[in-house]
């Protein structure tokens, strides 16, 4: 008897974590696009960075197979990878391989990425929508980014804008030039070296009070 308490007590522990889990995770569907910026100013911790912010994303924060695609730019801009991946392991090689240990040119046109994005939205208008843009901050194409950066600020499909690892001699054009419409909208979270974590709070917070808002209406 005590064997059978103790096994019904694991079951129901099990029942509860689960049902608690489920109520805890974002229900709203969502899409995802990731750029991450190649040039030759970008260094390889940098790029670790932006991995593991992604990472931390797919692993912790999204609903399981929510569609993703990623890009890598510098002065050119190229899709490297879309899926609907279960964990983010799934992604391990894509980002070795085509991220981590790669070298672009000279040059930074995020506009490029911010450009396909809206073309990613086209294709899912029933999903809201998440870009995180993994750079320095360096911008090559100011007056681009920003006219994109305004039209992104107004779409209602877009949730966040994730913008860094930023160095901070970037982060004040990065803010209040380049990407200051989503800022003004508050649509922007931007992150340095050391503060990702809490940028991804900030996002868990967002997507649950959307969450909150759907179940509302």
């Amino acid at each position: 008897m005590i064997l059978l308490g103790g096994i019904l007590f694991v079951i129901a522990a099990a029942w509860w974590f689960w049902n608690y889990s489920k109520s805890q995770a974002i229900q709203t569907p969502l899409m995802v696009g990731a750029g991450f910026d190649v040039s030759q100013s970008v260094s390889r911790e940098q790029k670790l960075r932006g991995v593991a912010f992604l990472n931390k994303l797919v692993g912790t924060v999204l609903p399981t197979r929510t569609p993703i695609k990623i890009w890598r730019y510098a002065e050119t801009m190229e899709t490297i990878h879309q899926s609907r991946p279960i964990a983010s392991k799934e992604l391990n090689t894509v980002t070795r391989k085509m991220i981590e240990n790669y070298m672009g040119t000279w040059g930074t046109r995020p506009d490029k990425v911010m450009q396909d994005f809206q073309r990613y939205l086209q294709q899912l208008p029933d999903r809201r929508a998440i870009l995180c843009l993994f750079t320095d901050g360096e911008c090559h194409s100011p007056q681009e980014t920003r006219a994109i950066a305004n039209q992104l600020a107004q779409d209602p499909q877009v949730v966040a804008v994730v913008v860094g690892p930023v160095l901070d001699k970037y982060r004040a054009s990065v803010e209040n030039d380049y990407y200051e419409p989503l800022n003004n909208a508050g649509k922007l979270l931007v992150f340095g070296e050391t503060d990702a974590y809490d940028a991804l709070d900030r996002l868990k917070e967002r997507l649950k009070a959307l969450d909150s808002k759907t179940q509302e209406n």
